[in-house]
């Protein structure tokens, strides 16, 4: 999302086979996350010639908003170390350290726009690279 919206500032789309290489990641792989977020509504695609991905600008997008596209609620609440039964009242050994981490991460990290992590790279003041 970050690559998309970073080198799509003039509304151009991005090609598949772009984003993968730019991230180093499989096609297929990468193929199968983009889905995820154009079905969760982030992303737009377009078939053909001329078409690839665009971000979806009709409103800002958190970081919360892109993993729970990808993740689903997993990262929200599943344990940390994958038991089936973990909770406050029944917590894991990770559980009391793991959740403050979780809520600060979530303050912190997760309920920032994705334009705030790609206006500086548009701006050459850091780099994906």
């Amino acid at each position: 999302m970050i690559y998309i919206e970073s080198n799509g500032v003039d509304n151009s789309k991005i090609k598949l086979n772009e984003i993968a290489e730019a991230i180093d990641s499989p096609v297929a792989f990468t193929a199968k996350i983009l889905q995820q977020l154009k079905r969760n509504g982030l992303l737009i695609s377009t078939i053909g010639a001329k078409g690839g991905f665009q971000i979806e600008k009709n409103k800002p997008i958190t970081i919360k908003e892109i993993v729970y596209a990808i993740d689903g609620d997993g990262f929200f609440n599943k344990c940390v170390l994958g038991l089936k039964v973990c909770s406050s009242d029944n917590p894991c050994p990770a559980h009391r350290a793991y959740i403050k981490i979780k809520e600060a991460m979530i303050k912190d990290l997760l309920d920032l726009e994705l334009d705030e992590f790609t206006k500086n790279i548009i701006n050459k003041s850091i780099t994906l690279k």
